[in-house]
């Protein structure tokens, strides 16, 4: 690629302080891996799911996979996240055995954040803890509901806590961020983070993209001995936003749709619903976690109807940030992800062989 003029202009002038940044963030890994400062540890099984790239790739569904086959054997489970973009603070708790803290429509996003909110709806008889301070978090679950494993959304990074099994999340679609940290790449570390993985799950894996140089890469940072497992989503259901019916994907196929959300890769969404035999019409794209507002609705609905589509269909986490707006005559749908995976035996017995080494240790 030829780097013109004014892009070399820009990188000269980006270089110093992006690499001030790049240097704190090593000397706060270093200063962990050198146990300068140390991670405080919990009596429960602590799994993260993470990942080294910003934006999406798929760390919420597999924390949800996560914290749902490990309830389904048995486990009580709760599942923290640190509620990004709410806009209260403090320590917030959904789905709480010991008081009425269900998901139900009067809960707000606003308050819990968009993902925790998803999460309690879809995992009701899981709780979610949603805490910045994932330690003070993981304490509460011990001691108020006997919590024996911890599910981390999005914590490969915070490394102030210890984790038993360190899951790490790579994009099929955009494996290594451009290989540079913001703002030349995606990139949340430098690349030898990986290292601190102990296994890989290469998310949205029925994409095309280069197996063999990802496969290189990860076991050049994480040795040869790293498993590297493959997972990707299909949309199985769509949920009638006005009435909560859901319904089999295959009843859409050849439905003609707009598209509707804000995520951090409405590209791979778009793609999900081109596979599951949906149409695409019109899209309308917004930031990841925009908080959307009448107008918003009414706009998306006015495209869907000018360009012929019969049902708008958005994500369960743009669903909750759709709630208490006034639907146009074009019905909105949220589609419904399911994970699926050559490798899921592999998971699911790191998963129980992870519990139970905690359990005996």
């Amino acid at each position: 690629m030829i780097i013109g003029k004014d892009e070399k202009l820009k990188r000269a002038l980006l270089w110093p302080p992006a690499k001030l940044y790049e240097l704190a963030v090593r000397l706060r890994v270093a200063a962990y891996e050198t146990d300068y400062l140390k991670p405080k540890r919990l009596d429960a099984t602590v799994i993260s799911v993470g990942n080294m790239t910003l934006g999406g790739s798929g760390k919420t569904p597999v924390a949800h996979y996560v914290a749902r086959y490990l309830k389904s054997e048995q486990h009580s489970v709760a599942l923290l996240t640190r509620g990004y973009r709410r806009e209260s603070s403090g320590m917030r708790i959904l789905n709480d055995p010991a008081n009425d803290s269900g998901p139900g429509a009067a809960k707000s996003y606003r308050e819990f954040g968009d993902e925790p909110l998803m999460l309690a709806r879809s995992l009701p008889d899981i709780p979610i803890i949603v805490n910045k301070d994932r330690y003070e978090a993981g304490r509460w679950a011990e001691r108020k509901l006997g919590s024996e494993v911890l599910v981390l959304d999005d914590a490969y990074q915070h490394l102030a806590l210890a984790r038993d099994l360190n899951l790490l999340l790579i994009d099929a679609t955009d494996p290594f961020g451009g290989f540079e940290m913001p703002p030349f790449g995606r990139l949340r570390e430098p690349l030898y983070g990986m290292k601190r993985a102990d296994a890989i799950i290469v998310t949205r894996a029925d994409r095309p993209f280069d197996q063999g140089q990802t496969q290189a890469i990860i076991k050049y940072y994480c040795g040869e001995r790293i498993p590297i497992m493959y997972l990707y989503s299909t949309i199985t259901g769509l949920r009638h936003l006005a009435t909560g019916e859901v319904y089999e994907a295959g009843n859409f196929g050849g439905w003609n749709t707009a598209v509707a959300c804000g995520i951090a890769n409405p590209r791979a969404f778009t793609e999900d619903v081109l596979q599951a035999g949906i149409n695409i019409v019109s899209e309308s794209f917004f930031a990841d976690h925009h908080a959307f507002g009448q107008q918003d609705l009414d706009q998306i609905s006015r495209d869907a109807r000018e360009a012929g589509a019969d049902a708008i269909v958005t994500t369960e986490k743009d669903a909750v940030r759709l709630e208490g707006l006034t639907h146009g005559d074009v019905p909105i749908y949220a589609a419904q992800l399911e994970l699926q995976s050559d490798d899921e035996v592999r998971l699911k017995s790191l998963l129980l062989r992870t519990v139970s080494h905690k359990a005996h240790s």
